[in-house]
């Protein structure tokens, strides 16, 4: 495996945070995150040197970007939730070259039902519906219906109580919603069938790795067939113990290619860099793309390290892949650099 011996870049730096507000068990977490990440990397003999970011980026005062690569690993600034666009705008100003999805994308994938409407334009199968308030309930009819905030990360919003079953629950639910999140509210049908997670990473010729499904066979109800916040933050939860992760997905070789096909295209429309991960559901045996999140999360229990090792890359050399797809960026931009240059000079 390569190091940073590398003649594009002699600094390799994480940038992340730890907001004070966050409870002692996610600043607990996030900081084992790190750690796993950065020991994993120097277990390859690959050197890399975290700097956290609070307010802003003048920790990074003392790194050329012509010199320095980062791990974008920065989920926004102090007291600024998801501001993870908004780090990777300034990132960007400020010339360097770092891994994950550009500003844009961030911005973008925070908005759910720009998500939907940028799909629906490139062709991509995803779920009717969109943003409405609970005056226009009234006019919706295809229940059960999935109800969650149009602005939030991580499920953020998403309960037992996002699937509604008649229009007095959906009104029900979009006021709750409004109220808590004051934010507008994205109604979809409910798809009650196999949920799979694929992650894609590259550029150029960007590959999707193995399906991995959620099986949820261990809940009769629907209302717990759904990965909510609870289920992917609290290990007490009915979905954290409940959810079995299935790597590979079983799935026949008609249906893993549809579900990797769905996910390449879902990634492109979206213009993911580097690495992302798909949610998708089958509607009537067809793969259909609920969410794309680019940089997605890396936890070791997540579905790109747990697809990776399946092909044969540790933690360690995953997290080198990746910062190999932003290096070729930096790698670019330092020749046509030399080459402006040389011309400057002739």
């Amino acid at each position: 495996m390569a190091t940073t011996k590398n003649p594009a870049f002699d600094q390799l730096i994480v940038i992340y945070n730890i907001d004070d507000s966050w409870p002692a068990a996610d600043k607990k977490n996030s900081q084992r995150l790190l750690d796993h990440m950065v020991n994993s990397l120097r277990q390859h003999d690959i050197d890399i040197q975290p700097v956290q970011i609070r307010h802003n980026l003048d920790p990074l005062n003392n790194f050329d970007p012509e010199r320095t690569l980062i791990f974008n690993w920065c989920e926004g600034y102090d007291g600024k939730p998801w501001s993870d666009a908004i780090v990777a705008k300034d990132l960007e100003a400020r010339g360097f070259t770092f891994t994950g999805a550009n500003s844009r994308t961030l911005a973008k994938s925070v908005n759910k039902e720009m998500v939907k409407r940028l799909l629906f334009e490139a062709g991509v199968p995803t779920p009717p519906g969109g943003a409405i308030t609970h005056e226009q309930a009234k006019d919706w009819t295809a229940f059960p219906a999935m109800v969650k905030p149009v602005g939030q990360h991580c499920s953020f919003g998403v309960s037992r109580a996002s699937v509604v079953e008649s229009r007095a629950e959906l009104v029900r639910q979009i006021c709750r919603v409004e109220e808590e999140f004051d934010s507008e509210v994205l109604v979809e049908p409910f798809i009650d069938g196999r949920e799979f997670h694929v992650a894609v990473w590259g550029n150029r010729k960007p590959e999707a790795l193995v399906p991995v499904e959620l099986d949820y066979s261990s809940f009769k109800n629907m209302h717990d067939r759904l990965y909510t916040f609870e289920s992917k933050f609290d290990p007490n939860s009915k979905g954290w113990n409940g959810i079995d992760w299935l790597v590979p997905a079983p799935a026949t070789e008609e249906l893993n290619l549809a579900l990797r096909e769905v996910a390449l295209r879902a990634y492109r429309a979206m213009r993911c860099r580097d690495y992302a991960r798909m949610d998708i559901r089958l509607w009537n045996g067809m793969p259909v793309v609920l969410d794309v999140n680019p940089n997605a999360d890396l936890d070791p229990e997540s579905v790109l390290p747990m697809a990776a090792e399946y092909v044969g890359l540790d933690y360690g050399q995953m997290t080198w892949r990746i910062l190999e797809f932003a290096g070729t960026r930096l790698r670019m931009r330092n020749a046509a650099r030399r080459r402006r240059q040389m011309v400057s000079e002739i």
